[in-house]
């Protein structure tokens, strides 16, 4: 009994007051009703006092067998309710991870377009556009005439990094 652990501690003392109590009861009225013909009360109480121990150490014993099973079994269905947790939430990181994904690209695409828009519409005013490219953190000095590349030896890139 002192090797329940403390989280089962307060169900093995329900189980061992619960069958320690059934044992007494049964060994009090088993005394009485089978043993008691031809002899004295001070015999039958005799008779009750000496099974107490026996059936105090069986009950401990059947108390600390059941509290294990149950030690058991609760650690398998821990075990299985982690399991099926990691499950949901390794499903649940690979959705937000899609939606993140199409999310941010469907954003990158509006951003663009949006710049691309923009361009054209300074340029059919005719006015200079100097915006830097979106995504790109700085210029570094790049002219962004063309779509924010330096475009030496006819090379375009589009994410505003010297092409030359």
């Amino acid at each position: 009994m002192w090797s329940v652990s403390k989280r089962f501690a307060k169900v093995y003392f329900a189980l061992f007051s619960a069958t320690g109590t059934l044992g007494i009861a049964w060994t009090i009225w088993y005394e009485t009703v089978h043993n008691s013909a031809g002899k004295s009360w001070y015999d039958v109480v005799d008779g009750i006092i000496q099974k107490f121990p026996p059936v105090i150490l069986g009950a401990a014993f059947i108390s600390f067998v059941i509290t294990e099973a149950l030690v058991v079994l609760y650690s398998i269905y821990r075990d299985r309710m982690e399991k099926k947790a990691e499950k949901i939430f390794a499903e649940g990181v690979a959705e937000g991870v899609a939606q993140g994904k199409a999310q941010g690209v469907a954003e990158g695409i509006a951003l663009i377009e949006d710049y691309y828009r923009r361009k054209a519409d300074a340029e059919a005013r005719g006015e200079p556009f100097d915006e830097p490219y979106p995504g790109a953190d700085d210029n570094n000095g790049v002219d962004n005439d063309d779509n924010g590349a330096n475009n030496k030896n006819g090379v375009e890139n589009k994410n505003g990094a010297d092409a030359g």
